[in-house]
């Protein structure tokens, strides 16, 4: 049986196969829909997932100095899991809003502070090139043990960061946390 043009061949299976394997204009048309469809549904999910997860964050105060500088904008990150030396966002209640810190100590871990505020986890002095030494030694707090759901978190400037260390902040429950820090940008005209 003979097929005419743009129909498909019925009956002999060798004339099927042929019409299937031979490009047809309505095929591509098919497939480049079904592509762009694709990107555009990519597209949305990556919009939606800045949308819905990325998050900025403007820096004030001293407390993270040399690292970040008031006015310095961050972004954050929320479905991330926060781990030693991370830049964290966290609600740290009416007093002080949301603040940014880095994380010095996870659940279960035994952290001390020496007066220059050097940390020392689990026995062992942590070396934090980005940190700020306390000048007027007092940065001390002696050897506690970081309670289940929570974290530890410490200001890069000792002296003038209130963190885990001021009973006003405490050890940071880990339901405050907004999100973990993915990227910084300079304030240049501030700085």
């Amino acid at each position: 049986m003979q097929s005419s043009e743009g129909h498909r061949a019925h009956g002999n299976p060798a004339d099927s196969w042929a019409y299937e394997r031979t490009n047809h204009p309505r095929k591509k048309k098919k497939r480049k829909a079904a592509a762009f469809a694709v990107i555009l549904v990519v597209l949305l999910l990556c919009a939606a997932i800045s949308v819905l997860y990325i998050r900025q964050y403007t820096v004030t105060g001293d407390s993270m100095e040399q690292t970040l500088m008031a006015g310095d904008r961050v972004f954050y990150v929320g479905f991330v899991q926060a781990d030693y030396g991370d830049l964290i966002i966290f609600d740290a209640g009416e007093t002080y809003g949301l603040v940014i810190k880095r994380v010095a100590g996870l659940a279960g871990d035994r952290i001390e502070i020496m007066p220059d505020g050097t940390l020392i986890r689990n026995g062992e002095v942590v070396e934090e090139p980005y940190m700020m030494p306390d000048a007027f030694g007092n940065s001390a707090v002696e050897e506690i043990t970081v309670e289940s759901e929570k974290l530890f978190v410490l200001g890069d400037n000792r002296a003038t960061s209130v963190d885990s260390r001021d009973v006003r902040v405490g050890q940071i429950p880990l339901d405050t946390v907004r999100g973990v820090v993915t990227r910084m940008l300079r304030d240049t005209k501030a700085n």
